[in-house]
């Protein structure tokens, strides 16, 4: 059995960095506006879910712009302690 944490954070500015270091990643977009991940386009209301397997560490850096201004992205990591 491993032990993991869960981390939650937003995310606001325009052109961001987003570092993984996790084993699941989730990016959620509340903006009224299309939300890009890594050039990956995602809609209003839409989520992006990355999984790794048991024990894998994920280690992209992710890049998060906005279609047409400024919104909100939530981004919800699985962490192992």
């Amino acid at each position: 059995m491993k032990n993991y944490k869960t981390e939650m954070q937003t995310y606001t500015e325009l052109e961001t960095d987003v570092d993984s270091f996790c084993n699941d990643i989730l990016f959620y977009n509340s903006a009224a506006t299309t939300v890009y991940v890594n050039g990956f386009p995602v809609a209003t209301g839409g989520t992006l879910v990355i999984n790794g397997n048991e024990g894998e560490v994920n280690t992209t850096k992710y890049k998060l712009s906005f279609n047409g201004g400024t919104g909100s992205v939530f981004v919800i990591r699985k962490k192992y302690l």
